[in-house]
């Protein structure tokens, strides 16, 4: 099992993702300070209107809005994927401008065999799964 972070030049054709997903990031964090300047609420959860239970995205307004004032406790016990989500968002927008202003030709990746997709993907149901229970606890009370 191989799972890790390794510095390689791009394969030619390769996405760019030091510009996109900084740019979508920081485009999305535009929009949603916009959003939450207007005022404007979302529609109710269809989900947690026929279940009585929250979907994994409930909750996800609520951490953006304690994002915005900079309450990160609050923000991560509403949501805790969009908290690290964004926390990432954050972290790989610092390396990208890292990367471009060193003019760096080596890029992070990441390295993952055929026996270590396997884990991460049932690793990855086990967090949603987690995720999920705490979001039905926490939403719920």
């Amino acid at each position: 099992m191989s799972i890790g972070i390794v510095r390689r030049p791009a394969f030619p054709g390769e996405l760019n993702h030091e510009f996109i997903w900084p740019a979508v990031f920081l485009g999305g964090a535009l929009f949603a300070w916009a959003w939450f300047q207007t005022g404007w609420s979302l529609p109710p959860c269809i989900f947690y209107e026929y279940t009585g239970l929250p979907c994994l995205g409930c909750g996800g307004t609520r951490c953006a809005r304690q994002l915005v004032h900079l309450n990160f406790l609050e923000a991560l016990k509403f949501h805790p994927g969009f908290f690290i989500v964004v926390l990432s968002g954050v972290l790989w927008t610092a390396y990208a401008a890292v990367f471009w202003l060193r003019r760096d030709t080596l890029r992070l990746r990441l390295s993952v065999d055929d026996r270590g997709e396997k884990i991460l993907g049932r690793v990855f149901i086990g967090v949603l799964i987690t995720h999920w229970a705490w979001q039905c606890y926490y939403l719920t009370r």
